[in-house]
């Protein structure tokens, strides 16, 4: 393989125009890097099923984006066979998601650099977008909406003299307004984020049984923890993006689990609702740690379920102001 000449990335395929260079590893792998994905690894079999079978559209936006958030994040990530797999029932961020994404890229660059943003051939991947023009599309939605505006930037062309102009984009003041919103947390998506300790069969069963789907069926929130949106990149980032993004945190503090303890604080501190539960027994025998045992908890008994279903399911209402447009929050309990 020629080191010194550009290939077709195997990844993005040139979805946007950029180049790619191959890369000499250290494993049974062949490494690239692309304007457009990143700096990545592919493992001999995965790379042998990109090229002998055709992925679908979705899957491979769902995986550029996934890499290239992952190299964002100071990785370089390895694509396997498992890591395909594991993506198959995945989906690119919701448009509403896509837009919030952009407008941190743009007020992210703002702050960084004091210019304006110019789109890169790595933008669609990090906005999750699946071709060029769905995100020239949202970039003209964000611009109507007056939260984007156009700008033009004029530089020294240092090959041939005179001067080049490119199209770039800074925010609005309503832009800036909404971005401080966001980086805050104070926008709240449509899931909840659930914080516990992994590995004890009890609580597992009991969270995806039974609390996951009360959740999603009585209240129209999807409950999430970070083994169901685990992905290439550094955790701690991945984690604070979840919390920052979700309507609201729940927190299991039966294993006093240090975990657990942190990411209620980090939720509380960007004024996200918090609701603590935890084992009944645990909790009477020796309650919480002390900074959280006089906050609303809602004990939990694997064996009788349907209480802590039904009180839980009341706790959150009351948290997410549900009985705007009802009089069910009037009834007494």
């Amino acid at each position: 393989m020629d080191l010194s000449s550009t290939v077709r990335c195997p990844l993005c395929t040139g979805a946007y125009d950029g180049r790619c260079w191959p890369q000499q590893t250290d494993r049974d792998s062949s490494g690239f890097d692309c304007d457009t994905c990143g700096v990545f690894q592919i493992s001999r079999s995965a790379l042998a099923s990109f090229e002998g079978q055709a992925m679908s559209y979705r899957l491979r936006a769902v995986l550029l984006h996934r890499v290239r958030l992952a190299f964002d994040s100071g990785q370089q990530p390895l694509i396997t066979t498992t890591m395909i797999e594991s993506l198959e029932g995945e989906s690119l961020p919701v448009p509403t998601q896509q837009a919030r994404n952009l407008l941190r890229i743009i007020g992210d660059h703002g702050v960084e650099t004091g210019n304006a943003y110019s789109i890169s051939f790595s933008t669609g991947a990090q906005v999750g977008v699946q071709n060029q023009g769905a995100l020239y599309r949202l970039r003209d939605t964000l611009i109507q909406k007056e939260l984007v505006k156009p700008c033009q930037s004029v530089s020294r062309n240092r090959r041939g003299g005179g001067t080049l102009t490119a199209a770039t984009y800074d925010l609005t003041l309503d832009g800036w307004e909404r971005y401080e919103t966001e980086r805050r947390g104070q926008v709240a998506g449509s899931y909840g984020f659930l914080a516990m300790k992994f590995g004890d069969g009890t609580l597992d069963r009991l969270m995806s049984e039974v609390l996951k789907p009360a959740v999603s069926s009585r209240l129209n929130y999807e409950v999430v923890d970070l083994r169901d949106v685990s992905r290439a990149g550094v955790i701690d980032n991945i984690m604070r993006a979840q919390i920052r993004d979700a309507a609201f945190v729940i927190v299991d503090l039966t294993h006093d689990n240090s975990g657990a303890y942190w990411e209620a604080g980090y939720a509380e501190g960007l004024g996200k609702p918090v609701i603590y539960i935890c084992e009944q027994e645990k909790f009477d025998s020796v309650k919480t740690h002390f900074d959280t045992n006089h906050c609303t908890t809602v004990p939990w008994r694997a064996d009788e379920p349907e209480p802590f279903v039904e009180s839980l399911i009341a706790t959150l209402r009351r948290s997410l102001n549900l009985f705007a447009n009802s009089t069910e929050g009037l009834l007494p309990g």
